[in-house]
């Protein structure tokens, strides 16, 4: 898997650190406009999964922006929504509905690991730091890989943070990968830094080739 570039701060750093070493082509921070109606896709369901991404997270960085239109949040609800039902359908061709999963933190040795039917499946090492976590590395086993195990750790990795009111700090691939695909839980990495992720893992995205969903 492509390795970006390491863009965020540790959370121990001082607010006056230098500017960080990658430069976005895009000149401003400023969100974009919302989409107008009119451009809006009418049937989400014959938009590609990566076109659905691209206007997902160009629509949360509106929203994230001082004054968002009316019209972002339901767009926002509608594209996330389909890309959920996507990822439900993904789920259920790659694996059996006997499949029993167990998520838990192994504070012993800092990883979150995910268990199905009794089995390890993979883990994510992490490190705390304050009122931080800082995913550092996942591990899928090889015989759960091409199943959606990788997804449901890092969602619920994120859900964990969540409920434990924890910043997220994913240095992970995998997790800014996936965070980049779930813009909704983009809330959880702290402010100063959401701002610069999010432009560049949309420039990314824009400059990534077109030959696939």
């Amino acid at each position: 898997m492509e390795r970006l570039p390491q863009i965020l701060d540790h959370p121990t750093a001082p607010e006056q650190s230098s500017a960080p070493s990658w430069k976005p082509s895009l000149h401003a921070v400023a969100a974009p406009p919302a989409i107008p109606g009119s451009a809006f896709p009418e049937d989400l369901a014959t938009v590609t999964t990566r076109e659905l991404r691209l206007l997902c997270n160009r629509t949360f960085q509106h929203l994230d922006s001082d004054h968002p239109a009316l019209e972002a949040r339901e767009q926002f609800d509608a594209l996330t929504e389909e890309l959920e039902r996507r990822e439900r359908q993904a789920a259920q061709r790659g694996t059996g509905d006997s499949a029993r999963e167990t998520f838990r933190d192994n504070a012993l040795f800092s990883r979150f690991e995910l268990f199905r039917n009794g089995v390890m499946a993979g883990y994510v090492q992490y490190d705390m730091r304050g009122g931080h976590v800082l995913l550092l590395h996942s591990v899928i086993d090889p015989r759960f890989q091409r199943t959606g195990v990788e997804s449901v750790l890092m969602q619920a990795v994120l859900l964990d943070a969540h409920r434990r009111r924890l910043a997220v700090m994913p240095y992970c691939p995998e997790a800014q990968d996936f965070l980049a695909a779930h813009p909704r839980f983009l809330s959880l990495i702290p402010a100063r830094q959401r701002r610069r992720f999010t432009l560049l893992m949309a420039s990314r995205a824009e400059s990534a080739p077109r030959d696939g969903a």
